[in-house]
């Protein structure tokens, strides 16, 4: 069953569509250089050592929800907020890796996991400025609810959250430049 946030946002996504800009979504993809069928089997596999925990080509590392209808090189991501709730640091994505289903949790515990995670944001800058760099590139922007906002006047940063049960969560975060 889908919540009703997320059904909200689709409506506001469906009702932007044009003969102009066409719902086209590309989500960020992580595929990690490791061996494992799993992200958490991957993470075991490099004895939880994040600077053995590498990006591969096969990533994508881009965000947008629309494309101009005759060059896919315009795109524009979609957000059902209003202006005044991205005045403040508000949620962008969460590509990197994540727990947060119960199936999920049984392969990994909540210290072994946020210790991969902490390790993970403080030893691999590299990786995350590789993705905050690629996220957003090639967009326009972001449509709001009551405004289309520029990328120039849109500012990115990424910080590690509690989420689901208690497992941290790297998260890149976005707000209008004050």
């Amino acid at each position: 069953m889908q919540q009703p946030r997320a059904k909200a946002g689709i409506d506001f996504e469906l009702s932007l569509q044009s003969d102009l800009w066409i719902k086209n979504e590309q989500k960020p993809k992580m595929v990690w250089d490791v061996v494992g069928k799993t992200v958490f089997n991957k993470m075991k596999n490099v004895d939880y050592d994040v600077t053995k925990f590498n990006l591969s080509d096969k990533s994508i590392l881009t965000k947008y929800d629309f494309t101009f209808h005759n060059n896919k090189d315009l795109a524009f991501e979609v957000k059902k907020y209003k202006k005044s709730k991205v005045t403040k640091w508000t949620l962008y994505s969460e590509p990197f890796f994540k727990v947060s289903t119960r199936d999920s949790a049984k392969h990994i515990d909540t210290v072994t996991y946020n210790k991969f995670v902490n390790d993970f944001y403080t030893n691999r800058k590299d990786i995350i400025n590789k993705v905050l760099k690629n996220i957003f590139k090639n967009t326009l922007g972001i449509r709001i609810v009551d405004e289309f906002i520029p990328q120039h006047k849109i500012e990115y940063r990424v910080v590690v959250l509690k989420g689901w049960g208690g497992y941290n969560r790297i998260t890149i975060q976005f707000r209008v430049k004050g």
